[in-house]
């Protein structure tokens, strides 16, 4: 009899050490999901932690330093080369965890430069050297007033749109909006609440308030040529969301960069993304296939 009460009373003692801990994780997950959504717009806009001064020499003198007005009152830095006459205008869209600068200085170079592209380097709102908050609708307002400014100042030119990491966001929905001889896109998404899935599954995308849809917009691409690079190490946004965009895309060209991560990417394949630029796609364009044993882990179960 005394054994039988020992054994329930360490029954009991365990279910409520049990009942406790899972109450506990819940509590503490829950808060972890809170905190997210609470700061979500500093994780996804860190520009608080961006400091463009490291950068700001690099610059040649080319550029001209001028300052975008957007529709809702906000002013935004920007670099501005002119074309040569006829070649086309880049507009550069950076990362969130990035500047204008080092796309000025990239584009303002070979092998961009000796072919006479112009150059729109910008700083998003909020970002070192604008003003404003960012978001989403912010960002594609910015957007805006940088194509009104390149098409001002360089009318006989056409577009080129080229955004790394988030910058592809804003790119894609420009790309809806505007006709443009080329999308070229660098470690790109489709959508946050996938990357989200993708590399942090154990928050709800569901909570993301800036979606940045790529998969849903870029059907709709005015760009003659579209250029999707994606590197194979990319932990950031991984590859296969890269893969997954180009799938829903209307046309364009998938080029996997085997030993790229998400930052040493850009530039790696500038040769061959300005001779599809310019020169538009191959007679019969082969679209890389995906490297087998890389299915997308999303839609397979595996995140």
């Amino acid at each position: 009899m005394f054994d039988i009460l020992i054994e329930g009373w360490m029954n009991q003692t365990t279910l409520r050490l049990v009942g406790g801990l899972v109450l506990a994780s819940l509590i503490l997950y829950l808060l972890v999901v809170a905190v997210a959504y609470t700061f979500q717009r500093e994780m996804v806009f860190p520009r608080r932690f961006v400091n463009a001064l490291p950068f700001a020499a690099m610059v040649g003198p080319d550029f001209e330093r001028v300052t975008l007005e957007t529709a809702d009152g906000e002013r935004l830095k920007a670099y501005f080369k002119p074309p040569l006459e006829g070649a086309p205008m880049i507009v550069a869209f950076h990362g969130n965890g990035s500047v204008p600068e080092p796309q000025a200085v990239r584009f303002g170079s070979a092998p961009w430069a000796g072919a006479g592209f112009g150059v729109l380097s910008f700083a998003y709102r909020g970002y070192p050297g604008s003003t404003g908050t960012p978001s989403e609708e912010g960002l594609l307002l910015d957007a805006e007033a940088a194509i009104d400014y390149a098409r001002t100042h360089a009318p006989g030119s056409r577009l080129v749109f080229i955004g790394h990491s988030l910058g592809t966001g804003v790119a894609v929905a420009m790309s809806e909006r505007y006709p443009s001889q080329a999308l070229v896109l660098e470690a790109p998404f489709s959508s946050l609440p996938d990357v989200v899935a993708a590399t942090m599954p154990f928050l709800p995308g569901q909570l993301v308030r800036d979606t940045f849809f790529s998969a849903r917009r870029i059907a709709g691409s005015q760009a003659d040529t579209i250029v999707i690079v994606h590197g194979e190490r990319d932990t950031v946004v991984p590859a296969f969301l890269g893969r997954r965009l180009f799938a829903v895309a209307p046309h364009g060209v998938f080029m996997s960069v085997e030993d790229a991560d998400h930052l040493n990417l850009r530039g790696m394949r500038d040769t061959e993304i300005l001779d599809l630029v310019i020169n538009g796609y191959p007679p019969e364009p082969t679209p890389q296939s995906e490297p087998a044993g890389s299915p997308d882990p999303l839609e397979t179960g595996a995140v």
